[in-house]
C-alpha cells in the first residue's frame, strides 16, 4: 500500500489495522484466560499448535517469492484494514498463544488485558510504521530475487527461533 500510494494515503488503512488488532488481542485475552482458567489442560495442545502454525508460516516465508504488484486502483480504507485484522487467522493464532503460553497467570482484570493488549498493540503499530517506512526505501532493494531469497530465509529462521522458544519448556520436562 505504502509503495503503491504513499504513506499519507495509506494511514486511514494502517489504522483499520492497528484498530482490528487491538480488538482480536482483546478478545485473544479472554479467550486465552478463559481456556486456561477452566480447561488448563488445552494450555499444551494450544502451544504445540501456535507453534506448528509459527512453522507452517515460517514455510510459506521461507517459499515465496519477492514480487510486487500494483493492480490496486485506490488505496484501501480504515474498515478494510479493520476486517483484514478480524478476519485474519493469524492475528488471532498469535493473541492466543501469547497469552496462553507467555502470559498464562497474569491478573484476570479488564485493566490487566486492556494494558496488555495496548501493549501488544503498541508493539504492532511500531512494527507496522517500521514496515510502512522501511518498505518504501527497501524497494529496489527487494527486487533483486537473491536478496529478497536471503531477506524471507532470514524472517524465517527468526519465527522458526520462536516457535522451538515456544516448544522448549515442553521439550525440556521429558529430557
Amino acid at each position: 500500500m505504502v509503495l503503491t500510494f504513499g504513506y499519507k494515503r495509506s494511514i486511514k488503512y494502517q489504522m483499520g489495522i492497528v484498530t482490528g488488532f487491538f480488538l482480536v488481542m482483546m478478545a485473544s485475552g479472554f479467550v486465552a484466560s478463559t481456556i486456561t482458567t477452566r480447561l488448563p489442560s488445552l494450555i499444551p495442545v494450544m502451544t504445540v499448535a501456535g507453534a506448528l502454525y509459527i512453522l507452517y508460516l515460517a514455510y510459506l516465508i521461507l517459499r515465496s517469492s519477492i514480487t510486487m504488484k500494483e493492480d490496486i486502483v485506490r488505496p484501501l480504507g480504515f474498515f478494510q484494514g479493520m476486517f483484514l485484522q478480524l478476519l485474519n487467522a493469524k492475528t488471532l493464532i498469535v493473541g492466543l498463544t501469547a497469552y496462553s503460553t507467555f502470559l498464562v497467570n497474569p491478573p484476570k482484570t479488564l485493566l490487566w488485558r486492556t494494558a496488555s493488549a495496548s501493549f501488544f498493540t503498541a508493539l504492532a503499530i511500531t512494527a507496522l510504521a517500521l514496515y510502512s517506512l522501511f518498505g518504501f526505501f527497501l524497494f529496489r532493494i527487494l527486487q533483486s530475487p537473491r536478496v529478497g531469497k536471503m531477506i524471507n530465509t532470514l524472517f524465517a529462521a527468526a519465527l522458526v527461533y520462536t516457535a522451538l522458544a515456544l516448544l522448549w519448556p515442553m521439550v525440556a520436562q521429558f529430557a
